[in-house]
């Protein structure tokens, strides 16, 4: 018998009434999942494995249950590999909600698994009402197999996921805590870190400024300031200049920096720029000097402190009216105060300032929180964080790239940082590690003393 010759077996508008029946059936009738698509973190290029992968992205879509198989109290099996679950579950999804609502929120997003067109076996589900995630193991897409020369739904094939160190942060906590600690995780204790640097000053009627008028032109390397001696004596200052790039200048003088602002000056001394290798010229800065009152002579750092991650800020306390408050900047060698350079020794000053140099963190700086990424400072090692109980500055992560070294800096890019105590590899707590159970078990039943508890060879 020939087909309908009321239908047109084809045309959009058939097509479209199809698609929406199927869409209203499953809105009716069906699940709100949530559908996360697999990202390959590395992937090896020889033979395209996947040595990791993540699950950080999260998108509601609707789903109707057409078959659940397994999911009564005996679906787990043991076998010699393990336990195993037998569950199966098959969801209908449609075609043109996922294409025009899924597909469109990860266009041009890095890492997806081959930039995908449809569901992809290793994507997973969220599935609400048993807080279980499921993972794609098949895509049928040709379940209603061209009625109208079209086909309108994915039927997905799935299975309860299981873990591999997967990294699943998508945000939902209902689906995240469920991951938090499983696996394999490592366990770091921390410590507060660092010492704050000290350092004091004292006055002097010296240099109080130097004002750069001209920066020059042509300098291969930083030219040597000289400033004149006071007249009548006293301690000549010192200064150094600090060179950058211009582009129509070439290298050219930027800023200087008092070193030592000298004593015994009662008006300006003259200043000039002298190139080590004579390449480079017309440099030109005034001089400004505290002939009434004092301004910040040497600076004498009498604790280096520790453990510093950035140049702290250096204040002093504020001259009194009619002043100038000093400034100066620090620099750090090794994670310690090396040096600070008196940007602006000030003036009016009738007692030595009070230097204060920022902290190093010596209670330790931030918080870690489920899904940052650790670093140490010295090994370079980084890790995925699971959980961090603060009061005991305790802290689990897995994913573990190299081995991190006790006593470095742990550091995330939220700017927290503490000192490694230590660091257990061991995972006791590893709920997925179902062998250590069944180990544990058997040695309760078989006597290993034997050579063969199996038999009498």
């Amino acid at each position: 018998m020939a087909l309908n010759p009321f239908f047109q077996q084809g045309t959009q508008s058939e097509q479209g009434l199809v698609q929406d029946l199927i869409d209203e059936q499953i809105a009716m009738f069906g699940v709100e999942f949530v559908y996360m698509p697999r990202v390959f973190v590395n992937t090896k290029t020889i033979m395209r494995e996947v040595s990791s992968s993540k699950f950080d992205r999260s998108f509601p879509i609707e789903g109707y249950i057409e078959s659940h198989d397994g999911f009564d109290s005996n679906y787990n099996l043991l076998t010699k590999f393990g336990v195993r679950s037998t569950a199966e579950m098959k969801i209908v999804i449609s075609q043109e909600r996922y294409n025009n609502y899924v597909l469109p929120m990860m266009a041009g997003q890095r890492g997806l698994s081959k930039n995908p067109t449809r569901p992809l076996e290793g994507d997973l589900l969220y599935f609400p009402f048993r807080d279980l995630l499921l993972e794609i193991k098949y895509v049928d897409d040709v379940s209603t197999f061209y009625q109208l020369r079209k086909n309108y739904t994915y039927t997905l094939h799935t299975e309860p996921f299981e873990y591999e160190d997967e990294v699943i942060a998508t945000g939902i906590e209902t689906i995240d805590d469920d991951m938090k600690t499983a696996g394999y995780n490592a366990t770091l204790t921390l410590l507060g870190i660092g010492n704050t640097a000290q350092a004091y000053t004292s006055l002097t009627n010296g240099v109080a400024s130097i004002l750069l008028t001209n920066g020059g032109s042509g300098y291969n390397a930083s030219p040597e300031v000289r400033i004149s001696a006071p007249i009548g004596g006293g301690v000549t200052a010192t200064a150094v200049a600090i060179t950058t790039s211009s582009t129509f200048h070439g290298r050219r003088v930027s800023s200087i920096y008092v070193t030592n602002p000298g004593t015994g000056y009662t008006m300006s001394p003259s200043i000039s720029f002298h190139p080590e290798d004579g390449v480079g010229s017309g440099a030109a800065a005034v001089v400004g000097v505290a002939t009434n009152s004092g301004g910040v002579g040497i600076i004498t750092i009498t604790d280096t402190g520790s453990d510093y991650i950035f140049p702290p800020d250096v204040t002093f306390s504020s001259a009194p009216a009619g002043g100038r408050t000093a400034t100066g900047e620090a620099f750090l060698w090794n994670d310690s105060l090396y040096e600070i350079r008196v940007t602006n020794p000030g003036y009016g000053y009738t007692v030595p300032p009070t230097i204060t140099v920022g902290h190093a963190g010596t209670t330790g700086i931030g918080t870690f929180k489920y899904g940052n990424w650790i670093q140490g400072r010295t090994s370079l090692s980084t890790a995925f964080v699971t959980s961090y109980d603060a009061p005991t500055l305790t802290l689990t992560a897995r994913n573990l790239s190299g081995n991190f070294s006790v006593g470095e800096l742990i550091v995330n890019n939220d700017g927290a940082q503490y000192r490694l105590n230590t660091i257990n590899y061991d995972d006791t707590d590893d709920t997925f590690n179902s062998g250590v159970t069944i180990e544990t078990e058997a040695d309760s039943i078989l006597d290993f003393t034997e050579k063969n508890p199996f038999g009498e060879v």
